[in-house]
């Protein structure tokens, strides 16, 4: 297909610039709103054209030079080529924008956006792939192997470990994981299958070989967060941790909730989980590993108190209807928070809750956990 040109009036959800052409929508990677752009079609279909950029004639005043000299080759990242300022911006409109139109929230607002302090060198882990040449990350065509000796948006102890790696080395995949030391640890070194890491003063074990937080700033202030939206609960109140992972966010929020119920299905992260219960002496803390779909409805009957606090933190692909349902109908469910990676996902799931007629939206606010990248992080209150 020959060029086209287009003029941009908008960022999608994702990073690309969206144009028209001929009446007919046009995504194209790296375009940024208000410019005049040339780019090549790389694929069409009869309702929109994704295209790669290939000259802007007008540069929008809100470009900037990228840091990485991988950007644009490498599928890590979709903004670097937007001033973080900016980057803030179209994220919260983007958020906005996909709550209203899959949600059916009409007038939806988020509260607000919090910045990054570092909105490069922030991953506290990344995992790395084996290629031709080495280690690195996957290209943008989810398949090519781009050797990454030194990242722009890992934390600096992580980079000089990429530095050393191995080219020849056995392993397809490794994740590395920083500590509030300074230490990386590493999925594929013997011994080290669990470490501790320190958040808000508690210590916390975790692991090279199951999902944690990766921007240790942000992680702290959902936390905090959390801490100011939940309040002063009853003596007999208890927390359902839902897809609790290591139990992150159930360490972290200082509420005296008499119990703490979380639930996995990952075996590591559950017995992370538990490590930390015995060596902190966590009175009232149970974690279980299970089906969370299967499982969580009869934790939830056992364990229901006076009141009950649900915090659901799923996976990328959200919840299942049936599941969401359930917990939204369920009398005994006082409080609801939903944190979700994938705006797309939440408002899908934000649709069903509020739908029944028992929940409404309460606040909202947006953390920046993954600068210069096109995902977002939101977290939601369900309000009875």
């Amino acid at each position: 297909m020959s060029q086209l040109r287009t003029q941009i009036y908008s960022l999608a959800y994702g990073g690309d610039g969206v144009g028209k052409v001929d009446g007919k929508v046009c995504f194209v990677k790296g375009a940024l709103p208000g410019e005049d752009v040339v780019f090549n079609p790389v694929k069409e279909t009869a309702s929109y054209i994704k295209g790669d950029l290939a000259r802007v004639d007008e540069p929008s005043p809100d470009r900037v030079e990228p840091k990485c000299p991988h950007y644009g080759v490498c599928g890590g990242c979709q903004l670097q080529h937007v001033s973080y300022e900016k980057e803030l911006f179209y994220k919260k409109a983007q958020a906005e924008e996909l709550v209203r139109r899959l949600a059916g929230i009409k007038q939806f607002i988020c509260g607000e956006i919090v910045a990054s302090p570092a909105p490069y060198n922030y991953r506290g882990n990344v995992t790395m792939h084996k290629g031709d040449t080495g280690y690195g990350y996957y290209a943008r065509d989810g398949r090519t192997v781009i050797k990454i000796a030194n990242c722009a948006i890992a934390d600096e102890h992580i980079n000089d470990e990429l530095s050393l790696l191995d080219a020849g080395g056995r392993n397809d995949r490794m994740t590395l994981k920083v500590d509030h030391n300074g230490h990386v640890w590493s999925s594929i070194r013997p011994g080290e299958r669990f470490f501790v890491d320190r958040y808000r003063d508690v210590n916390m074990t975790f692991s090279p070989h199951v999902f944690s937080q990766c921007n240790r700033y942000i992680s702290g202030e959902i936390a905090e967060t959390l801490d100011n939206w939940i309040g002063e609960v009853r003596d007999d109140a208890v927390l359902f941790d839902v897809y609790c992972g290591i139990g992150f966010f159930s360490f972290l929020i200082k509420q005296k909730f008499s119990a703490r119920i979380g639930i996995d299905s990952e075996r590591v992260s559950i017995d992370c989980a538990k490590t930390t219960v015995r060596d902190l002496g966590f009175p009232g803390a149970k974690f279980y590993r299970g089906i969370v779909e299967e499982k969580f409805p009869g934790l939830f009957e056992k364990n229901m108190a006076g009141e009950n606090v649900v915090l659901i933190d799923p996976p990328r692909k959200g919840v299942k209807k049936e599941f969401i349902e359930w917990i939204a109908a369920s009398s005994g469910v006082g409080r609801m928070f939903y944190m979700s990676c994938d705006p797309a996902t939440l408002a899908r799931d934000i649709k069903v809750v509020v739908s029944g007629g028992a929940w409404k939206l309460g606040r909202s606010v947006i953390f920046d956990m993954f600068p210069r990248t096109g995902h977002i992080e939101m977290l939601i209150e369900f309000v009875r």
